[in-house]
């Protein structure tokens, strides 16, 4: 494993692609740390980002560079961040909570994560991933509380995770049958909060005040 590096500079930046799911995982996450001093950078294809091409050679995305050092891979950035900014939380305080956040994002990354990058392309591999994906929503629609989160009461990485996830199911018009109204019900939950808002729909939030620094 190549080591940490330290950051060129003392502010959090996160590098993102467009358009990317991983990426806009990283982004929720920090907008619900709601850290004023962070920059977000979109890296586009084909174009040399000088300053990333320093941080990370390799130039993966996403990549997040405090001044602690750089880190890559949206796992390890959604966790890093939930720790360096510990308020409010987004993993349970017990080892029994924060291991059924572990599991529930393993599935979601591996079989979930997956299906929605695949439905956006076009042909029949797209087709099959949609209808896997919906089918597995309908699957699992009992597992959706009606209130509250889906791991208890409280925000975890689980549910940030399941916010981008349907967010892509809403981009791509997919319709939800009857039997997923539990799933519809909580992504709308999820919407609503102010960090999807500040993320995904900055003109709809009002300047805030007493913002943390870093």
């Amino acid at each position: 494993m190549p080591p940490i590096k330290p950051a060129a500079n003392a502010g959090l930046t996160l590098y993102v692609g467009p358009d990317s799911l991983h990426g806009d995982w990283a982004r929720l996450v920090l907008a619900e740390k709601d850290v004023d001093t962070a920059v977000v950078k979109i890296i586009m294809p084909g174009k040399v980002d000088e300053d990333f091409l320093v941080l990370n050679p390799a130039q993966t995305l996403p990549t997040l560079a405090d001044r602690e050092g750089v880190i890559s891979s949206a796992r390890v950035i959604v966790e890093y961040l939930d720790e360096r900014y510990p308020h409010p939380p987004l993993m349970p305080q017990e080892p029994a909570g924060r291991a059924r956040v572990r599991m529930s994002l393993h599935r979601i990354e591996h079989e979930l994560f997956p299906l929605a990058v695949a439905m956006t392309g076009t042909g029949a591999e797209a087709n099959a991933a949609r209808k896997q994906l919906i089918e597995g929503l309908k699957a699992g629609a009992r597992f959706f509380p009606a209130r509250g989160h889906i791991l208890g009461p409280e925000c975890s990485l689980a549910d940030t995770a399941w916010a981008v996830l349907l967010r892509r199911v809403q981009m791509a018009k997919l319709a939800l049958p009857p039997e997923a109204a539990s799933v519809g019900a909580y992504g709308a939950r999820l919407f609503a909060r102010p960090g999807f808002q500040r993320c995904f729909h900055p003109s709809t939030i009002a300047p805030a005040t007493g913002r943390r620094r870093s």
